[in-house]
């Protein structure tokens, strides 16, 4: 798919080291980042080939720790007609900061990313998806730092406790304004939502059953929205210890993630954020948060 050509679904991509898994977080851990075996060049251009073959463009939301460390990377993935967003600075939860704390991580990181592509980058995603009910004060903060829309809300379980709704692109209130939030693909299974859109459920579940599950998101007019974090590819990568469901789930299926992700861009017509809504100066206005049930052709006109 071209640069510029609209995409039914999007394809968004964690640009992340294997050792920054938030499953393996840790104060120790972190003093040492800088002194673990990096893959993220092996595994990006690897990446970067499968979408090659398949025609397809992402978003590749990208720490700015790597943006100092290895800035062109970053520019190779940008010269190749992705979209580079945003996935702060220290790869930290969000409720593992104080707002001031998150403001100046996910500023610096921004800043980062701009010098680095000499581009604005418009979209923003919280590690770990980790804006939820009790963290709502981040979407403001996102939208203070100039960021144009978000994807750190996963709107799974059961709906009373759900920031977003399902599958389906809609503002958010952001403090005086509202934000766009792409949220990955979700499916409804006895009145708990779970997500389809990545992690285990998109390396477990049998190819026909998936490809079912998004034909109708699909049927409903409304866009799959499917991330993948960069060292899924690599199921070589060196294993970290941690506890024994935090190993399980991160090494589940590794050896599967590439052909199922090729079936994917087969069978449907994946794009990067940027290329589904477009970035125009008017997702940069201050949206009144009255508005946000407001469809997306009216948000984005």
């Amino acid at each position: 798919m071209s640069a510029d050509r609209p995409a039914r679904h999007i394809l968004t991509i964690d640009l992340e080291e294997h050792f920054h898994a938030s499953r393996f977080d840790s104060p120790m851990r972190r003093r040492y980042w800088s002194y673990f075996d990096s893959r993220v060049h092996k595994n990006t251009e690897h990446l970067l080939a499968v979408l090659a073959r398949h025609s397809t463009k992402a978003t590749f939301f990208t720490l700015g720790w790597l943006a100092e460390r290895y800035p062109s990377l970053i520019r190779t993935i940008a010269a190749s007609g992705h979209e580079i967003a945003c996935l702060g600075y220290a790869h930290e939860r969000v409720s593992a900061q104080t707002p001031e704390q998150f403001r100046n991580d996910i500023r610096r990181a921004k800043q980062l990313l701009e010098d680095v592509i000499g581009q604005p980058v418009r979209g923003f995603r919280a590690p770990a998806f980790s804006i939820t009910a009790d963290t709502t004060w981040a979407l403001a903060i996102v939208a203070d730092c100039g960021f144009s829309y978000d994807s750190s809300v996963l709107p799974v379980g059961f709906s009373a406790n759900r920031l977003a709704s399902d599958n389906r692109l809609q503002r958010l209130p952001a403090g005086p304004r509202s934000i766009l939030e792409i949220s990955p693909s979700t499916m409804n299974m006895l009145g708990f939502r779970v997500p389809i859109g990545g992690g285990g459920y998109l390396r477990t579940l049998n190819y026909p059953v998936l490809r079912t599950l998004f034909s109708q998101i699909e049927s409903l007019g409304e866009p799959i929205v499917l991330y993948l974090r960069a060292w899924e590819l690599d199921y070589e990568q060196p294993r970290m210890e941690g506890p024994l469901l935090a190993e399980f789930t991160h090494y589940l299926n590794l050896h599967k993630v590439e052909s199922r992700l090729a079936q994917l861009l087969t069978d449907f017509s994946f794009g990067s954020v940027r290329a589904h809504v477009g970035c125009r100066d008017s997702l940069d206005d201050s949206v009144s948060a009255d508005h946000t049930d407001e469809s997306l052709s009216t948000a984005v006109q």
